[in-house]
């Protein structure tokens, strides 16, 4: 294709396609998260709102792939699309890590120790901070593999540099979902479940849902990247949506219908680390 950056013949309706199908997830997060909250109609989820950026992130990403598609030699329309499509996800994955350490924090009637040693409040510092690291790193990695073309020592510097990232972002998340499993499986119904309890079961079954996808996109990136350039992955089109834009956009969808706002009315609020507080109220607990 001549000066085209890409290694294949790029399709512009795909890209269309994904930037029409991800205005959808963006709008309903946006009523659920900052519309529906401020009418009364549904409980504040401020910790959501990230997923709703990310949505509105993948738009702008696959429109300007479809600019791109249509100036294939344009460097920075091809890289501003990328990473977009990188951050994105980051972002869905910092909801998350917000989410189970406020359903922790707020169905345990006693101070609760994450495998007796770390407080759910640090679930979210931690992680969020390992999912920036883990996105600097990568794009430290892009930023010196590109910076000869993508060739020589310093392509193979960057892209191991790169591979790190990813492989620190997939750990991350894996770490998470076991996080997950280990509340859950401590986490039993009474025999009359409320209704705080069966809403904490529909948001955990979203958590599986849209967990299992999002770690399908981030094996993907890590087989891409270590299978290196001009491979299979790199001159076919077809893995970017299946294994990436599609996973990200049901993962979003199902986070959208599992929405703590839909089926927590009241709301999870963070279990306060004093003493006293302790003893004037009593969460509601699963167990």
């Amino acid at each position: 294709m001549g000066s085209s950056i890409y290694f294949y013949d790029p399709s512009l309706t795909a890209s269309i396609i994904f930037t029409i199908l991800y205005i959808f997830p963006f709008i309903y997060h946006f009523h659920l998260s900052v519309v529906a909250p401020w009418t009364g109609k549904s409980s504040r989820a401020g910790y959501f709102i990230p997923v709703m950026i990310g949505a509105a992130i993948e738009v702008g990403a696959y429109a300007l792939r479809a600019a791109s598609v249509k100036k294939p030699d344009n460097i920075g329309l091809y890289a501003i699309s990328s990473t977009l499509i990188v951050i994105a996800p980051v972002l869905v994955c910092a909801s998350l890590y917000i989410l189970i350490g406020r359903l922790i924090q707020s169905t345990e009637k006693e101070p609760l120790l994450l495998f007796g040693k770390v407080s759910p409040a640090w679930i979210p510092r931690i992680f969020v901070t390992s999912d920036i690291l883990s996105f600097l790193t990568q794009a430290s990695g892009s930023g010196i593999a590109s910076s000869n073309n993508w060739e020589g020592t310093q392509k193979n510097i960057g892209v191991g540099v790169l591979i790190g990232g990813l492989v620190l972002q997939l750990v991350t998340f894996a770490l998470f979902l076991l996080i997950v499993i280990w509340f859950d499986m401590r986490s039993k119904p009474s025999s009359q479940g409320s209704s705080m309890e069966r809403g904490v079961r529909l948001v955990l079954n979203g958590i599986y849902v849209a967990g299992f996808f999002i770690m399908v996109r981030l094996i993907y990136r890590v087989i891409e990247f270590s299978m290196g350039m001009n491979t299979y992955t790199w001159t076919h089109e077809w893995p970017l949506y299946v294994l990436e834009a599609a996973p990200m956009f049901i993962a979003m969808v199902t986070l959208g219908w599992y929405h703590p706002a839909r089926w927590i009315p009241s709301g999870l609020r963070a279990k306060r680390e004093t003493i006293s507080s302790e003893v004037d109220s009593e969460p509601i607990a699963l167990h």
